[in-house]
């Protein structure tokens, strides 16, 4: 298959992901939900409790004039808004310390009390918030009497100002008047006389004028009401207004849930590893060969061998036969099998695919060519005197260095003396000539090499087989990782047969929720794979 490394990356989760996502980690978002409930309500319940009193006052409407009605609703506006800053004026708070006996100060005061004009209405909200339910009613009440005594001072004085003005004026226009009373009777000249009477006229009238707003001043006074009436008195209220424990507490659960799931989805959705068959597929446009599950065991040998009726020994036989069918009309003989870095299972999935394959009746033979990290030789408990780099000098010996592994049909030919130059080997031709001569032996090889990004000889030897598998770890193998080994690999035009997902857990909470994806390559290694007796449960 040709490699096609341009996949479609995508930072995105579609909707079944993230509901899998979800009841996966439920357990975790529950019980973040639970501790940030539970923290907050411990918090709540040990805060200091505020208690809040209102009271409602009226602002009166500016006496009547000959303005017009808009012009007379605008000032009453104004007049509202004028008293409801007037309210928490220093001179006013201190007035109210006065009255209610406290040690507090403005500012502390001024923390306490909220005032507010009631929107379309000539009613001004006074609110006070603190600890003690009947000093907030107390407060409240004291800064509406104490306000409403200062307005009704401001409206008495000016009646008083304005009687002593018209007092004032009355009194000199009545020596004005007794003046030119005087000055008329003693005129001899007609002429004189005359303009003398028309000015004692005149000022008889201002002093008539006078006298009328004087009784009109002294009547308005009489009649007059105060601009400010407190409609609703301020009484305690038992029920604090905060802290709200319950509200907190739901409130604190929610957020400990939605944050929980945040950092879960974008954690999933940052996370640049490989998880699920379906990306390889999408992304990279590789068949998936097999999936081998994870199987704990302390046995180095290989499973295929000790356990040859487990689900894993199942998936590596479901390797084999994905692997004969990825080109039936030219067979495959020379396979190079290795990884993008290292720690991915390539040696393990090499061996027990070799078991496999002998199994089923194929001559098969493993050259180690590992020259960093020879594994091959310790899992089929083989001796690594001699081996590949002793085939460089001596090729014919082949036969010699092939050591059999008590498994009829399979061989290994471990790395032997680990030599100074490996990737200048890997891609000589000696090294063709050696596995042309393996080839007259063998129905297939198969090839164990250094990661590809780790070092070059996997991408030194590769163009001259028939094909790589690769062996990916999800959850381990990075995108990133798989693709650079893509891209290297088709830089030599080496063909890539496809991708073998390995150690994959397909329950529990690592990639529990990826179960899914897993269902269908699994079902049937697990129906036909069993280590006792009889068939297990179908997945």
């Amino acid at each position: 298959m040709d490699i096609s490394p341009e996949g479609q990356d995508s930072f995105t989760l579609d909707f079944r992901q993230y509901l899998s996502l979800f009841w996966h980690w439920a357990w975790l978002f529950f019980i973040v939900a639970i501790v940030a409930g539970s923290v907050s309500y411990f918090v709540s319940s040990r805060m200091l409790p505020f208690y809040q009193s209102s009271t409602t006052m009226l602002v009166n409407e500016a006496p009547a004039t000959k303005a017009t009605d808009y012009t007379s609703v605008l000032m009453s506006k104004q007049l509202t808004s004028t008293y409801a800053q007037m309210m928490i004026t220093d001179p006013i708070l201190n007035q109210v310390i006065k009255e209610v006996s406290i040690g507090n100060t403005i500012t502390e005061l001024k923390d306490w009390i909220d005032v507010g004009v009631i929107r379309d209405t000539q009613l001004v909200q006074v609110t006070v918030t603190t600890t003690d339910p009947e000093f907030s009613a107390k407060i409240a009440n004291a800064i509406v009497k104490v306000f409403a005594e200062q307005i009704q001072a401001i409206q008495i004085g000016r009646f008083v100002q304005s009687k002593a003005a018209l007092e004032t004026q009355l009194a000199e226009t009545d020596k004005q008047i007794i003046l030119y009373t005087d000055k008329v009777e003693e005129a001899t000249n007609t002429e004189e006389k005359e303009r003398l009477d028309a000015k004692l006229t005149q000022y008889r009238s201002i002093y008539a004028n006078l006298l009328l707003s004087y009784e009109q001043i002294r009547l308005a006074e009489a009649q007059s009401v105060s601009s400010v009436v407190q409609v609703e008195t301020a009484t305690p209220n038992d029920n604090p207004v905060s802290p709200k424990t319950l509200l907190n507490t739901v409130l604190a659960a929610i957020a400990g849930f939605l944050l929980a799931m945040i950092i879960i989805v974008t954690r999933e959705a940052l996370d640049d590893t490989i998880k699920t068959p379906k990306d390889i597929i999408q992304k990279f446009q590789l068949p998936v060969l097999g999936v081998i599950n994870r199987h704990p065991t302390n046995d180095k040998m290989p499973i295929s061998l000790t356990e040859p009726r487990s689900p894993t020994a199942e998936a590596y036989r479901a390797l084999r036969t994905n692997l004969n069918y990825t080109s039936v009309d030219n067979p495959i003989k020379k396979i190079l099998v290795t990884s993008a870095e290292p720690g991915e299972g390539k040696s393990t999935t090499i061996s027990n695919l070799a078991v496999v394959l002998a199994q089923n009746g194929s001559r098969v033979i493993i050259a180690d060519c590992d020259m960093r990290h020879p594994r091959l030789n310790a899992y089929f408990n083989l001796p690594n005197r001699i081996g590949m780099s002793t085939l460089f000098s001596h090729q014919e010996v082949v036969k010699s260095v092939c050591q059999p592994t008590g498994l009829p049909g399979l061989s290994v030919v471990t790395t032997g003396p680990l030599p100074p130059n490996p990737s200048e080997l890997m891609g000589s031709q000696t090294m063709q000539k050696i596995l042309n001569l393996m080839g007259e032996n063998a129905d297939i090889i198969l090839i164990d090499t250094p990661p590809v990004l780790a070092v070059t000889d996997a991408a030194a030897l590769a163009p001259s087989l028939d094909g790589v598998v690769l062996v990916v770890q999800p959850g381990k193998t990075r995108t990133t990782a798989l693709r650079q080994t893509l891209e290297q690999l088709s830089q030599v035009n080496a063909r890539v047969l496809g991708v073998v997902l390995n150690n994959v857990v397909t329950r529990g909470k690592s990639y529990g929720y990826h179960y899914k994806e897993y269902r269908n390559y699994t079902a049937y290694q697990t129906y036909y794979g069993s280590s006792g007796k009889g068939k297990k449960k179908l997945l």
